[in-house]
């Protein structure tokens, strides 16, 4: 029996963006396994990757998770054996969602998401500020 993909689903879009068939994911769970927002999603990464495959593309543009992984974090892509580029796939996901004007399927994410994002943020700036104020010499 042949696998059969649906040419005009999200996964072919998904693959073009990110040059990489999706097939390569193992679904070994590491990616979910290692992220710090898993209680944010209602999928895991494993799981939009695996909905993708079985052409669940309503399913994947109704996930919270699409929103919210991959915009300031890279550990699953790190820990990934097969170097799927993550962050890419849930921005390609995005974009198909706003092409379809699907909106995020939440009101907010967690106050632990936004002081993660929060803290992030500030340290970058903060080691840009640090080596501009003279602290250095």
């Amino acid at each position: 029996m042949r696998l059969r993909i649906n040419e005009d689903g999200i996964r072919n879009q998904v693959e073009l963006g990110i040059q990489r068939p999706l097939t390569a994911c193992l679904q070994c769970s590491k990616c979910g396994g290692g992220c710090a927002f898993t209680d944010e999603f209602d999928l895991t990464p494993r799981q939009i990757i695996e909905s993708l495959l079985d052409c669940q593309d309503e399913r994947v543009l109704d996930s919270r998770t699409i929103w919210l992984c991959g915009k300031k974090c890279s550990g699953c892509q790190i820990i990934c054996p097969v170097g799927l580029p993550l962050n890419e796939i849930m921005s390609v996901l995005r974009g198909v969602a706003e092409e379809r004007g699907v909106e995020p399927k939440y009101l907010q994410p967690s106050l632990i998401y936004h002081k993660f994002n929060h803290c992030a943020k500030h340290r970058r700036e903060g080691e840009a500020s640090e080596s501009m104020d003279g602290r250095e010499a």
